[in-house]
């Protein structure tokens, strides 16, 4: 009995760690959604293309109305290491959004990155990324950020773009717009987890 009593502890111990360890990677994956969105929000200057890779966008009309669109992010230039892409849509601010916006790498158990001319998704390195919202405007302003570490992740890369998406194609709006991508680089914090390969 004295044997069963411990088993049935160590047990409870273990289903609570894992239980408690999941909640708080949930905890931190909406703070850092949170974040992300805020940056965003607060962003002033937007490119409308990037030197690192290539972005492209897509709508298309549902049965019910409500149209269905994607961002598609590949071709990457550069190593993109643990790449974190989100899109907000028609300058909605966290405080009034009644729906997650569409995001990669916030949520995800599994860290994408992206190498020029090589690809092994087993392994989280992916020939592309894609973004996918639904809405029911036939019209859409999509505020997009796409942030990425260098291979020893020690820089963090961070840029803003911004389009207009309709089901007859995308384009980019004349206002904020940046002459060239500038982008933000920011030193990333050490981390405790080694580095994926």
């Amino acid at each position: 009995m004295r044997r069963f009593l411990i088993s049935l502890t160590v047990l409870l111990f273990f289903v609570t760690g894992c239980s408690r360890g999941r909640n708080d990677s949930e905890k931190a994956a909406q703070t850092a959604y949170e974040g992300y969105y805020k940056a965003i929000e607060e962003n002033e200057r937007f490119a409308a293309s990037s030197l690192y890779y290539h972005i492209s966008a897509q709508m298309s009309n549902m049965p019910d109305g409500t149209h269905r669109y994607y961002v598609f992010l590949d071709d990457a230039q550069v190593a993109m290491y643990d790449v974190v892409m989100m899109a907000v849509e028609n300058n909605i601010t966290f405080d009034r959004s009644q729906k997650m916006m569409p995001s990669v790498g916030i949520f995800d158990t599994t860290e994408y990155s992206l190498i020029p001319y090589q690809s092994n998704s087993d392994a989280g390195f992916v020939k592309g990324l894609v973004l996918g919202g639904e809405c029911e405007d036939r019209e859409i302003l999509l505020k997009i950020l796409v942030e990425w570490k260098d291979r020893n992740h020690e820089k963090v890369t961070r840029e803003f773009l911004s389009m207009k998406l309709t089901p007859d194609g995308f384009s980019w709006p004349e206002e904020n717009i940046t002459e060239t991508p500038a982008p933000a680089e920011e030193t990333a914090e050490p981390e405790e987890s080694e580095e994926n390969e």
